[in-house]
């Protein structure tokens, strides 16, 4: 089960999870084979998805990410904590950090709330990050905060993008959001707080595999305890 949901990504020296984008369908019955995980998307993923391309380079995707929706389905909290610990005690690389998807949506619903929560109980000395759209949902945002935001070692911010509104903006900030944007390299300042916004030296600078020991982004309210915006740069 593990197997199917957790690689190695060498781009950012972290294990991660991946979830389907869109629906998966049978090219002759057209049944669906699974769900698609991005149900809280902005139009600004419509139009710049890079996963989508990467399906049409690479089709035998389609059937990877049937098994990973599979497996992510099967989890049960009791499962994780369960097994989740001895899968990654056989790992020969020493474990630090986990990043929720690369690809896809981590909290496409209430029951992905409790597995995301389920992991990173069951590893407590483990860094998780997630980044998430979720928090555009009201029902899943209020959930989200009770169950989540509590969690000393995840690392979660909520995903914007030019799409964003500037209420939006001011929400996230008032409930206490660590915000990660990506989509305009031109825009610098948290458009709520015009705080400046922390630079990712990974896609800024290309510094592959900085996403382990960086202290100042994505991590930083598990490492230095302080509320923050990220910017993306466009890659």
């Amino acid at each position: 089960m593990f197997n199917d949901l957790f690689r190695w990504c060498e781009d950012i020296s972290q294990f991660a999870t991946d979830r389907p984008i869109n629906d998966i369908s049978d090219e002759i019955t057209k049944e669906v084979l699974v769900e698609g995980s991005c149900i809280h998307r902005s139009p600004y993923c419509d139009k710049t998805c890079f996963n989508i391309k990467l399906y049409k380079l690479y089709p035998n995707m389609l059937k990877r990410d049937i098994r990973i929706e599979k497996a992510w389905q099967a989890l049960t909290p009791e499962n994780i904590h369960k097994n989740i610990a001895n899968f990654f005690q056989r790992k020969r690389k020493q474990i630090k950090r986990i990043r929720f998807n690369t690809r896809g949506e981590s909290l496409k619903d209430i029951a992905d709330i409790y597995r995301v929560k389920a992991m990173c109980t069951a590893m407590p000395d483990t860094e998780w990050w997630l980044p998430t759209r979720a928090w555009s949902d009201p029902i899943m945002k209020v959930q989200i905060e009770q169950e989540l935001m509590p969690l000393p070692n995840l690392a979660l911010n909520a995903s914007t993008d030019p799409s964003t509104t500037k209420e939006e903006w001011e929400m996230l900030n008032r409930d206490g959001w660590n915000i990660m944007f990506y989509g305009d390299d031109e825009l610098n300042h948290d458009p709520a707080t015009g705080k400046y916004m922390f630079q990712c030296p990974k896609t800024k600078k290309g510094m592959k595999g900085h996403c382990e020991i960086c202290k100042g982004g994505c991590f930083s309210q598990t490492t230095i305890g302080k509320r923050r915006t990220i910017k993306l740069y466009q890659h």
